[in-house]
């Protein structure tokens, strides 16, 4: 093949930076084209140099996502995936790479892992860990969906969703969590109050090396460290301690899991030490104008075409 082309593979939105990407790829000689992961059954794959999964943001309310995934690999044959596959079928589930992170010896914020229809309260959860305030989330998804935040206060139970600014309170919360562990395995993180103090670190890695780190802030009147609920984002320099940290965790990914095109670590400051929160895999937001670091991101892509 003589063009250079690279396909995005999308579902829902892309990233917003995803349009600064495209002309930097131009500038390259590069072309690039978005495809429409759950509308690709007449793409023509053999006409692409590479295919970047990075721009599927709305897998996760996709469940036939991977099964859409394990089709593509057959068709692709000899065009490149990044991230690759293997990397894709752990990263869709955090409960996949953090429990062997932590196994290797990563020091997690406090965690609990739940299946989905285990016949568990809220009440034993507070009971069983002694905590009064913590996260509940899918262990399949992004942007915070289906995220809640659960404040115990004496016998009374306040549940706090992140997307909206729905409260629930006793009864209604014990139903909200019900209906979430009925439909999908849990992840309960303890809350780390340091959010609001000393924010959310995040490591980005490009073409398996550091690139920069960002510090997210929590907005005012909320309680996660995320642009879509008011929160900020600004370029962070990370201490050598900081930086070790971040590498290390990712050398153990590297290792058990091959090569990275991208890849993001997220921390929380725990007083003089850092707790893995996530690792973003397959879809993170990369920062890439805030760490200067498009024209890297791009030259990994180039450095991948066939």
């Amino acid at each position: 093949m003589n063009r250079k082309r690279i396909g995005f593979l999308y579902i829902g939105e892309t990233h917003t930076e995803y349009l600064d990407i495209v002309r930097c790829l131009s500038v390259h000689g590069i072309e690039s084209q978005l495809i429409d992961l759950t509308h690709c059954e007449s793409v023509q794959w053999d006409d692409f140099s590479l295919i970047n999964v990075r721009e599927c943001r709305g897998y996760h309310r996709h469940p036939n996502f991977l099964s859409i995934i394990d089709d593509l690999e057959n068709k692709l044959g000899h065009v490149p995936m990044t991230n690759s596959f293997p990397v894709i079928r752990v990263a869709i589930d955090k409960a996949n790479y953090l429990r062997e992170l932590e196994w290797a010896g990563v020091d997690l914020i406090p965690t609990v892992w739940l299946k989905r229809g285990e016949p568990i309260t809220l009440e034993e959860i507070i009971e069983n860990t002694g905590w009064q305030d913590f996260v509940i989330k899918p262990t399949v998804s992004s942007k915070s969906w289906n995220t809640y935040r659960v404040v115990a206060k004496g016998n009374k139970i306040q549940i706090i969703k992140a997307d909206t600014t729905m409260s629930y309170q006793d009864s209604k919360a014990k139903n909200a969590f019900t209906d979430l562990i009925e439909t999908c395995n849990v992840c309960v993180q303890q809350f780390m109050p340091e959010i609001f103090s000393r924010g959310e670190l995040s490591f980005v890695f490009i073409d398996n090396q550091f690139s920069h780190a960002i510090r997210k802030t929590v907005a005012p009147d909320n309680w996660l460290a995320h642009e879509f609920f008011g929160g900020k984002n600004e370029l962070y320099q990370a201490t050598e301690y900081e930086i070790s940290w971040a590498v290390q965790i990712f050398k153990i990914l590297r290792q058990k899991y091959g090569c990275f095109l991208y890849a993001r670590i997220d921390a929380i400051p725990d007083n003089r030490r850092l707790l893995l929160l996530e690792c973003e895999l397959m879809v993170p937001r990369l920062f890439l104008n805030e760490g200067h670091a498009l024209e890297i991101y791009v030259q990994a892509m180039k450095k991948r075409i066939i």
